[in-house]
């Protein structure tokens, strides 16, 4: 589960659900979505020899 730190602005994935049930409950978090980068395809580069 993503959350994200209101002081901080912060986001943390947070893997044990009671955990982040805490963490909500102080206050101090927030759900937030995913941070999804979207990736470019690596080039290939042709290693000499090959």
């Amino acid at each position: 589960m993503w959350l994200k730190n209101q002081k901080t602005g912060q986001k943390w994935f947070i893997s044990d659900k009671e955990h982040a049930k805490r963490l909500l409950k102080s206050g101090d978090f927030e759900p937030a979505e995913a941070e999804t980068e979207e990736k470019k395809p690596s080039k290939k580069t042709k290693r000499d020899g090959e």
